[in-house]
């Protein structure tokens, strides 16, 4: 189990606007001082305002920031955004049916490490992560 590269940078991103609150990022700004690539991350950012994880203000001295307080944002909202949740509730072998009736090789094991996937995606927010010590974005 792996975020996507989206995902990977949304979180990156929004690490970076939590721990700036009140300030405007360009998407340029952010591609600087993020060294994410420009075109890519421009995407991303309409897609988390789309979703009202960030606010776009538009014009010269526009940009993005949170649209709401960090603790109120939540690692499953963005990955829900980036990517979708459905990932994470597969079988870990790739089997179409995989549940206690029918288990994958894998299943028992995979099933304790899903429910601590699903309780950390659930249960973090962006205030979390942007207050620990040391935190490299």
């Amino acid at each position: 189990m792996k975020l996507s590269k989206t995902s990977e940078y949304a979180i990156r991103v929004l690490v970076y606007l939590a721990t700036r609150r009140g300030e405007l990022f360009s998407v340029n700004r952010l591609h600087r001082e993020l060294d994410l690539p420009y075109k890519y991350l421009g995407r991303l950012m309409s897609k988390l305002a789309e979703a009202g994880i960030v606010n776009a203000v538009q014009g010269k001295q526009g940009g993005f920031q949170l649209a709401r307080p960090a603790h109120q944002i939540f690692l499953n909202q963005i990955v829900a955004t980036t990517e979708g949740l459905d990932n994470f509730q597969r079988c870990v072998l790739g089997f179409e049916e995989c549940n206690d009736e029918n288990p994958c090789a894998l299943h028992a094991q995979w099933e304790n490490i899903q429910a601590d996937i699903e309780k950390m995606l659930f249960n973090s927010s962006l205030a979390d992560l942007a207050e620990q010590p040391g935190i490299k974005v």
